[in-house]
């Protein structure tokens, strides 16, 4: 586990925050696993106010990250690790396929390291625009991918909640 730790920060250390931002593993203290991965499409949210200018504050910002670790929590999949297909952080808005391909040795190193048994993909757009033709074709058949909504306003905390639960009986019956 140390090994996989000391290689995730090696490759971290490569990222230049506020612009650029690693994964990092959900809640922040829990116990880390690597049973389970989460991948999200891009970081695009205000920079902190109180940021220290060198911590990495991606996936917890809003209501709605603290929404996504309480169900990572709930769901026995807390201390799993999250990031994003594109790490540069940025307005709201679908990344193009350019900064996708730019950002794909960077993925893939971080799910070569991580080694996970499956793949949630947080959100259908980013899994059937993004992540499936961009990202699946270059990793494991072994890992189980699939994806739940993604966590924002658009869906409700209900429907993500229901969703997301299935999604993690059906990858733990799989096994």
């Amino acid at each position: 586990m140390n090994n996989k730790l000391n290689r995730l920060l090696k490759l971290n250390q490569s990222l230049k925050p506020p612009k650029d931002l690693s994964g990092v593993f959900l809640p922040k203290g829990s116990k880390k696993h690597f049973d389970f991965m989460f991948i999200a499409e891009m970081p695009s949210m205000n920079e902190p106010k109180n940021w220290d200018g060198k911590s990495n504050y991606n996936f917890n910002i809003s209501g709605r990250d603290e929404f996504l670790q309480n169900m990572m929590v709930k769901y026995n999949v807390a201390g799993r690790y999250a990031t994003d297909i594109v790490k540069k952080r940025d307005v709201p808005r679908r990344p193009t396929k350019s900064e996708m391909q730019e950002w794909l040795p960077h993925l893939l190193k971080e799910i070569e390291i991580i080694q996970p048994k499956a793949i949630i993909i947080l959100g259908k757009r980013t899994y059937e625009w993004g992540f499936k033709p961009s990202v699946e074709p270059f990793i494991s058949k072994k890992i189980k991918v699939e994806y739940v909504f993604h966590y924002g306003r658009r869906v409700s905390r209900n429907k993500f909640e229901r969703k997301f639960r299935e999604i993690i009986i059906e990858i733990r019956k799989s096994w």
